[in-house]
């Protein structure tokens, strides 16, 4: 009902001012994928809390675009609200701009969207003016979460902190010297870095202004004089903001951006239209501007030695909360079954993340955990609440996905585990996503590759039984930085408007298929990857992956005879090394239960 009075204040607002469609974005002034609150007007109007989602809104329909990984989420949170769902990508689904112009064109000439341009990236806006050039139809800036959001939150603003060279792998000084080498090759005098992991990668420091995301609300600037940084007061002590000052960084306020960025004439500004936001374009119009992906310019996708080293280091003090976390759960849902006391998925989560930051040197959550029983698994992004999250009973699926933040490394795993007896078909289902997984992780490829020629690896023994999932089977990881890091990534569906690099080494990618069946179970199983070097010969330059991720799989659900003696002989060679790794840091009953999971197929 509270969604329904929400809607129905926007269309009163909508009225007075003209609009014909309200378009809600879900993002911020710097097209982040996950966002501080007070940015979260979509949720705030529709009642749906998945990460990806645009909401449209006319006089007469309101509707919600959303991936496959929020389907079953959307449905159940959008119902009896009035908007209704549409599924991205699925066939016949309109994408939202397809739909906004066949509303201008039924309308007609003026037909106006509101909008707010901070909160759309160029790419967007340019698909809106397109639209606007063969319908007619008028965009209109306007604050819409100033005007129809009572008790809104305040912005957060919380410190920024160095990361030392020696754990960043490079300076700031021998960063911006590469950038600016960059803007000669492309003939830029300027260049804008609008991505806040962008300018936390570029200026070595990091923040805690987004929940999981060590970013701080930032702008950068180079050119080839000077550096600065944008960034609230209240974010900036007087010792950080003295050792940039040392590295020949300018600081500058957050709220100065738009206002120098005015007076910034005669250059040509490089910048990341995936980004940098309608309103800071409109403003540096006078200007000419050079659109290309950040990736081309600034190379935090590709991990240096420092960077490499680290996250190994850190995968093995994560794997090892990941190990403890499955022998304690196995055991606490057998005895609170037996005792008749009740264990939640929240419960689950909350043990998972206390054994999380008892790790020396954890900085936190790479992303808020995700503990989905039996059936709930099978909602990709779910995370459970502390009231009414499900009772784990010793029998079926707990899908738990996780990660950590460390110095100078970010993690992400998920196991599915078994709490108890499975059904053959479980064993099935679990033994194929095992198989995709463990064969895109043994893949070697020619230089030039991307990840969309390797996501048939992990599909195939899914996609031979007719089946799949919704979502991509690998994204990049940040070094401690967002768990979500482009450009790389495993799909098989080639995005026109997001183009790869080839894989090379020094990219961490995870690899996680999985599969969900709606009102049953959930499967994902995931590692991370690190690209390695193979071998160069007449042919060219070969790659591969290492694993970075040391936790073994649930024994009891495999079915062997479904594996092909090279899966055997990786499933093996992987148990061999965790339990060589842990077998000596546990105590002396974990030890023999590590020793049964990791013994040779």
């Amino acid at each position: 009902m509270e969604t329904v009075k929400r809607i129905s204040r926007l269309r009163d607002i909508m009225r007075k001012r003209g609009l014909k469609c309200a378009l809600v974005f879900t993002s911020d002034e710097h097209g982040s994928e996950y966002i501080d609150g007070y940015y979260k007007l979509r949720e705030y109007l529709s009642g749906f809390t998945g990460s990806a989602g645009t909401l449209l809104v006319t006089e007469n329909e309101a509707g919600l675009w959303t991936d496959g990984r929020y389907f079953i989420q959307a449905a159940a949170q959008l119902e009896g609200t009035g908007i209704d769902l549409h599924k991205a990508g699925e066939p016949s689904v309109k994408d939202v701009y397809e739909y906004i112009s066949d509303l201008a064109c039924a309308y007609g000439e003026g037909y106006t969207i509101g909008v707010d341009l901070r909160l759309i990236t160029g790419k967007a806006y340019d698909k809106l003016i397109k639209i606007c050039k063969n319908t007619g139809c008028i965009v209109e800036d306007i604050d819409l979460a100033g005007e129809v959001w009572s008790g809104r939150p305040d912005l957060t603003h919380n410190p920024l902190y160095m990361l030392p060279d020696e754990t960043s792998g490079c300076s700031c000084k021998d960063k911006l010297e590469e950038i600016r080498g960059k803007l000669e090759e492309y003939g830029a005098t300027a260049l804008i870095i609008s991505d806040l992991s962008d300018v936390m990668w570029t200026f070595n420091v990091r923040g805690s202004d987004i929940p999981y995301n060590p970013v701080a609300i930032s702008y950068g600037y180079v050119d080839r004089d000077e550096a600065r940084l944008y960034v609230y007061k209240e974010s900036i002590s007087s010792e950080v903001a003295g050792a940039l000052e040392k590295e020949g960084i300018i600081i500058r306020p957050y709220d100065d951006f738009d206002r120098d960025m005015g007076k910034v004439k005669d250059k040509r500004i490089l910048y990341d239209p995936a980004s940098l936001n309608a309103h800071v374009l409109n403003i540096i119009n006078g200007n000419e501007v050079i659109s290309r992906p950040s990736y081309d310019y600034i190379k935090k996708h590709i991990k240096n030695v420092t960077e490499c080293k680290l996250a190994g280091k850190w995968h093995v003090e994560d794997g090892l909360a990941v190990i403890r976390f499955i022998l304690r759960i196995k055991d606490e849902v057998r005895r609170s079954h037996e005792e008749g006391r009740s264990l939640s998925e929240y419960d689950a989560a909350m043990m998972m993340d206390d054994l999380r930051y008892k790790i020396p040197g954890n900085k936190g959550l790479s992303f808020d955990t995700i503990a989905a029983y039996a059936d709930n698994g099978a909602i990709v992004h779910y995370s459970p609440d502390r009231e009414g999250s499900a009772v784990l009973k010793p029998e079926g699926f707990l899908l738990v996905d996780s990660g950590g933040q460390y110095e100078g490394a970010t993690t992400d795993i998920t196991r599915t585990i078994a709490l108890g007896p499975l059904s053959e078909e479980m064993k099935r289902d679990y033994t194929l996503v095992l198989k995709g997984m463990l064969d895109l992780s043994d893949a070697v490829f020619l230089d030039g590759t991307r990840g969309e020629n390797l996501d048939i690896l992990a599909r195939r023994p899914i996609w031979e039984q007719r089946m799949d999932y919704r979502h991509g089977t690998g994204h990049g990881i940040g070094a401690q930085l967002s768990v979500h890091e482009g450009p790389q990534s495993f799909r098989f569906r080639i995005n026109s408007d997001s183009g790869q690099p080839g894989l090379v080494p020094g990219m961490i990618i995870s690899d996680e298929p999985g599969l969900y069946l709606e009102g049953k179970y959930g499967i994902r199983i995931e590692n991370l990857l690190l690209c390695v070097e193979k071998g160069t010969n007449e042919w060219g330059s070969f790659y591969g992956f290492e694993t970075l991720t040391t936790v073994p799989y649930e024994r009891e659900a495999i079915l062997p005879d479904m594996l092909t003696d090279r899966q055997k002989e990786i499933l093996n060679a992987y148990n061999k090394k965790v339990y060589e790794l842990y077998s000596g840091r546990l105590d002396d009953k974990d030890r023999r239960r590590l020793r049964d999971m990791t013994l040779p197929f």
